[in-house]
Formats: C-alpha cells, structure tokens, sequence
C-alpha cells in the first residue's frame, strides 16, 4: 500500500507531458506596411498535456490561441516559444499574431527575413514584384509561395500609388428677369454659366492590415509570372539594390562612434575588428568575406557572430547559399 502511494505521489510531482506536435501548416501574410500576421495551426500529439510551439518571432502582438472549436486554450510564452496547455479531446491548436520584426525596407526593397524549422506560406502584398529570393520555393501558386525550413528571405518590391482625377463638372443657372411698364412689357431672359471647378482626388494603394487584399495599382496583375523572368531580370536588379545598400553614409553612427561603442561593451579585439569589418562594407557583409578578412576559422567565425548576435548588435540571416551578417543599430 505504501509503495502504491509513493507512486502515486511521484507521478503528481512530475512535470506536465510535453510534446512538439504535428505542423499541419504555417501561412505568413505581409501586408503593404510591413506588417505581418503569421498562423500556426499544429496537431497535438496523443496523450500530450502541454504542446510546445516554436514562434517566427519574440516580438509579437494580438497573440491568439484557440482550439479546433474556436475556443481559447491556456498558454505560456517565453521567448519565441509557445507553451499550450490541452486537454486530451483538443484535436487541433490554431495560433494567430501578428509582428513588424520580420520585414525590412532598404530603399524601394522591402525584405522578408526569417527562420524556422518547417515549410512557410508566404502571401505577398497584391502588386508586389519579386526580385530575389533565398531558395527554390517548394510550391508556387497563384498568390503565394511556400519556402522551404530554415533561414530564408524574400526581397520584394511594392508599385507605386497611382492618382485618379474625377471629371470637370459644370453647374448652369438660369436666371429670368421681367420688366413691366405701364404701356408694354420686356421680357428677358439672361442665361449665366457658373465657373467651372475641377477636383482632384488621390487615391493611394490600401495596404493597412485592416483591409488586406485591396489594391488601386495591382490592377489585375499576377505576383508570381514574375517568377518566370527572374532568370533574365533578377540578376541585375537584385546586383543594383546591393550596390545601392552598400553605401555606407546611411548608417546611423560615424565610424569613430561606433567603434567608441563597441570598445565600451568590452568586446574582444577579434569581434570589433568584424563589426568594424562589416561596418566599412556598409554595415551589411558576407560571413565568408568577414572569416576571410580577419583569417580565423569557419567554426571560430560562426561562434563569434553568434555570440553577436544574442547581444544584439548583428542580424546573421541566409541569402542564397551565403550566410550574411548585418549590423543592428
């Protein structure tokens, strides 16, 4: 009986099951201002008390958590993890949020980076032109693309608004005046045309979150033919866009300062002669070219910015088959 009892008090101090479940699928929605609305709809695994979920993002709002019923379910969150408390008839968790830290604009290119473990569906803002991207999407539809897992980035550029102008109206006023005498009567009529006004009216793209989907300039237009001509097109725009980010004038702090900074946080010489490299490169550098420039090891060099990174003063993300390393003021 005391056995039985110990058992029993053992197994109600164990912490809850705690199971990853099934990604059924990730949708991310950008919309014209950068702002992105991500859905995460996940399987619970059997016999599972608390699902941890992986989040694009630690910086999140609107952050929502309903079962397949539409009904809220407990959660925790730390970090850019989920915990979500289920009970054992829970069949689906849908989580809903919305962030800004996943885009980035650098002149008319806006970027969509991000990391994470399994396949993402990306729905661009209507008119949006594709110019590069970091992978071969597994899936490619009308209005959307699916990336593969890991690190990726979509650079896009948005149209430009267009201008509607209504037509001229013209108001006409007739006015009749009649004068009587006592021998005849005159009867005359002036007609008065009034001025003239025309009235321009502007109407920019509508690109707020709050009504998505609409769009004065997409005019019809399909996102992804695009995607067909980027062999002939891609090259040289995305060449010119990362000529134009190289200029090293638009960064925030001259070099003095910011080398004055970064010997303030007590960093090695090692990490601010990186920092200082990629600073010179116009804050934006390849991983490879900064190992190179310095002469240290691949595992040395991916440790160091690693380490830079969760002090948060660089962004290492992947384009193409190149990790890149860019500085965060």
């Amino acid at each position: 009986m005391k056995k039985a009892l110990a058992v029993v008090l053992l197994l109600l101090t164990l912490p809850p099951i705690l199971g990853q479940g099934t990604f059924e699928s990730v949708s991310v929605e950008v919309y014209g201002s950068g702002y992105v609305k991500v859905t995460e709809v996940v399987v619970p695994s059997n016999y599972s008390v608390a699902v941890e979920i992986p989040l694009l993002s630690e910086d999140i709002t609107g952050l929502a958590v309903l079962d397949e019923n539409g009904n809220p379910l407990l959660f925790e969150k730390n970090g850019s993890v989920l915990t979500v408390y289920v009970l054992n008839s829970t069949t689906k968790i849908t989580v809903t949020y919305f962030t800004a830290s996943l885009t980035s604009k650098e002149g008319e290119v806006w970027n969509l980076t991000y990391s994470f473990p399994y396949p993402v569906t990306i729905k661009l803002p209507p008119g949006a032109v594709v110019v590069d991207l970091s992978d071969v999407p597994l899936k490619i539809t009308s209005d959307t693309i699916t990336m593969p897992p890991g690190n990726q980035s979509v650079s896009y550029i948005l149209p430009l608004p267009t201008t509607t102008t209504s037509p001229p109206s013209t108001t006409t006023t007739s006015t009749t005046t009649t004068s009587i005498s006592n021998t005849q009567s005159t009867t005359s009529s002036t007609v008065s045309t009034a001025s003239t006004s025309t009235s321009p009216a502007t109407i920019p793209e509508n690109t707020s979150p709050q009504e998505p989907g609409t769009s004065a300039a997409s005019g019809g237009r399909d996102l992804f033919p695009i995607l067909g001509i980027l062999a002939v097109i891609g090259i040289p725009a995305v060449a010119y866009w990362a000529k134009k980010r190289g200029n090293p004038g638009n960064l925030p702090l001259s070099r003095e300062e910011f080398k004055e900074k970064l010997e303030a946080m007590g960093l090695t010489d090692e990490e601010i002669n990186a920092l200082l490299y990629v600073y010179d490169q116009g804050g934006r550098a390849k991983q490879a070219d900064v190992r190179k420039a310095l002469g240290i090891p691949k595992t040395t060099a991916w440790r160091m910015f690693k380490r830079l990174e969760e002090k948060g003063l660089v962004r290492v993300y992947k384009r193409g088959k190149e990790n890149w390393v860019e500085l965060v003021f």
